[in-house]
């Protein structure tokens, strides 16, 4: 039986698109940092900058309390920090041991305080 290019095609899109229902557009890799890295990819770039400019700000120019954290926070959306800090906050809690607990810690403290600190505006 001969199989054209056309007829290979549409079985090969099917045989994706099965494959993609049955395990998800993504399979779980078991890594929680790479867990974390899926999900600030799934953030999108608008987003992903402004948790950049929030936490670059926290840990270069003074934190919580300084002016500039104060700006830089009130600069960003608040629904992309929430955003953020729920898709991004339950693969931090889970990064465990070479040296990334107080790097995940840190991280969850800045989304929080920012978080925090529009509540309160």
């Amino acid at each position: 039986m001969k199989i054209t290019k056309r007829q290979l095609r549409r079985i090969i899109k099917e045989e994706k698109r099965s494959l993609q229902e049955q395990w998800g557009s993504s399979v779980e890799t078991g890594s929680s940092l790479i867990e974390f890295a899926k999900a600030y990819a799934s953030l999108g770039s608008a987003v992903q900058q402004q948790v950049d400019a929030v936490v670059a700000t926290y840990i270069n120019r003074g934190g919580p309390g300084s002016a500039a954290w104060e700006e830089s926070v009130y600069k960003q959306n608040p629904a992309a920090l929430e955003m953020a800090q729920q898709r991004l906050g339950t693969w931090l809690r889970n990064i465990k041991g070479g040296g990334a607990d107080e790097e995940a810690a840190t991280l969850i403290d800045i989304l929080e305080e920012a978080a925090t600190w529009h509540e309160a505006d």
